[in-house]
């Protein structure tokens, strides 16, 4: 734990809390420091350790008992995932850097969902594909389609933190997806979702890997131009 010296006091030491539970240090059950103890290691006042507390016993992940303080209760993993999942996401503001989050995360999704893709999902993702196709000529309805085929694949692998990690990721994503395919085009995407809706169909996770990767990568380059781009702009307004 270290001490705090940012502005938003009472974020920042819940913040911190929350890593302690989330990374094991306090187990469940355990028992919390003292509120004094706490002010002395975050460097933050009784009532803002007070607050933080609040937050997390408002989010069950913490529990208050009559002379003994708080203790880790038995933690239930939406509870975790809705609390820490979109600080992560979040304190990466930069499209650049949640797109290289992207690259990881949903290239992962994609081969574990080919080995656990039902039919129920493997539809959610045709549907999702022939909507896009056809609005090609519309970006905000394609954009609309694009991160409802990447939260399907999300589904489909049935691992709780990639299904969060992309209901994140539409929220932040989406809009922003709408300038990009008016900038960039929407033709190369959608070949990219075919090609991995076909291969989570066929059970070939290394070439829904493959295929998931290229298409983020490709985003990420887009991403890159177009930051590019606006550098320069910038550059040119300040001469």
């Amino acid at each position: 734990m270290n001490i705090i010296e940012k502005n938003n006091l009472v974020d920042e030491a819940y913040n911190q809390l929350l890593q302690m539970i989330a990374s094991g240090e306090w187990v469940e059950g355990s028992k919390l420091p003292s509120e004094s103890q706490l002010c002395e290691t975050l460097g933050v006042s009784r009532n803002t350790v007070r607050v933080a507390l609040s937050k997390l016993n408002a989010l069950g992940l913490i529990e208050s008992r009559q002379g003994f303080g708080y203790s880790v209760r038995n933690l239930n993993i939406g509870i975790y995932l809705n609390s820490m999942l979109p600080t992560m996401l979040l304190h990466s503001r930069d499209l650049e850097s949640i797109t290289e989050f992207r690259i990881g995360v949903e290239s992962e999704a994609a081969a574990v969902a080919a080995e656990r893709a039902t039919a129920e999902d493997l539809e959610r993702m045709r549907v999702a594909c022939e909507k896009a196709e056809a609005h090609m000529g519309d970006p905000d309805m394609f954009a609309k389609y694009d991160m409802e085929f990447h939260w399907a694949v999300a589904e489909a692998s049935k691992n709780q933190l990639f299904i969060k990690a992309a209901e994140m990721l539409e929220s932040m994503y989406t809009v922003w997806l709408m300038g990009l395919l008016r900038t960039h085009g929407m033709e190369k995407s959608h070949v990219f979702h075919y090609n991995i809706y076909c291969s989570i169909a066929n059970k070939k996770g290394d070439d829904a890997k493959r295929y998931m990767t290229e298409h983020m990568e490709d985003v990420l380059r887009k991403v890159r131009i177009d930051n590019e781009r606006k550098r320069k702009l910038k550059e040119k307004t300040e001469q």
